[in-house]
């Protein structure tokens, strides 16, 4: 795994933008992108940077592979934006739910190399909360997608809620026999809900529009064959 820079803007409801820029990253590691010391004079958590700017759209890059982006605060996934792999992009990427900054805010994001199977939904649900369900594939089999935040299953963590909102990034295309994408399963095993895949290296992800409640003891996973 090489290390990479990772750059990209916000853009706030009154059109200002926070440029973003974070050099020497690891792929496969989980970093905090700040500002664009460039323009900004110093690097900074982008909400002690522009605290009470409302943050609507951006863009995020990264030069081989993305799983997520998101806004993290006091320990919470705040909200999501989906990030792009570099040239492969081509409308700015609106945030699962607009969020007013405040002094500490984090932008967080996974960059990957281009192969690494790690697959990624990110989902809104009708009562504002955003969270990402990740796991990677190894193999033939079913996977299942954890909070990455507590390691707790779709169903534990958005019992009584409805996702209204997903994407699910992974570069397994056509080893995934789920429907494409991915399986959200009731306690029963049935089907209850399936978010098509995108491969961040080919194709800009983008949100679907679903609407799918969750139980608990739900699951989410993708199922490979390979």
């Amino acid at each position: 795994m090489a290390n990479v820079t990772i750059v990209g803007y916000l853009r706030t409801n009154t059109g200002d933008q926070i440029p973003l820029r974070t050099d020497s990253v690891a792929e496969g590691t989980e970093t905090t992108i700040t500002t664009d010391s460039n323009l900004t004079t110093t690097a900074q958590d982008v909400g002690t940077y522009k605290p009470g700017s409302t943050v609507m759209s951006g863009e995020i890059t990264a030069p081989n592979g993305v799983a997520y982006a998101y806004v993290l605060r006091q320990g919470i996934v705040l909200s999501v934006i989906i990030p792009n792999v570099a040239g492969v992009s081509n409308k700015e990427a609106m945030f699962s739910v607009p969020v007013v900054l405040r002094p500490g805010d984090q932008i967080r994001v996974m960059a990957n190399t281009a192969t690494n199977r790690m697959a990624a939904l990110l989902v809104h649900t009708n009562q504002g909360v955003s969270r990402i369900f990740t796991g990677t594939p190894s193999g033939a089999g079913t996977t299942q997608l954890l909070d990455i935040t507590d390691s707790n299953t779709i169903g534990d963590t958005l019992q009584g809620q409805t996702i209204v909102n997903a994407c699910l990034l992974t570069v397994d295309g056509g080893k995934i026999v789920s429907s494409s994408g991915a399986w959200i399963r009731n306690a029963s095993g049935q089907l209850a809900g399936a978010i098509p895949a995108s491969n961040p290296t080919t194709i800009e992800p983008m949100w679907s529009s679903v609407f799918i409640p969750i139980a608990l003891n739900f699951t989410a996973s993708v199922v490979t064959n390979a």
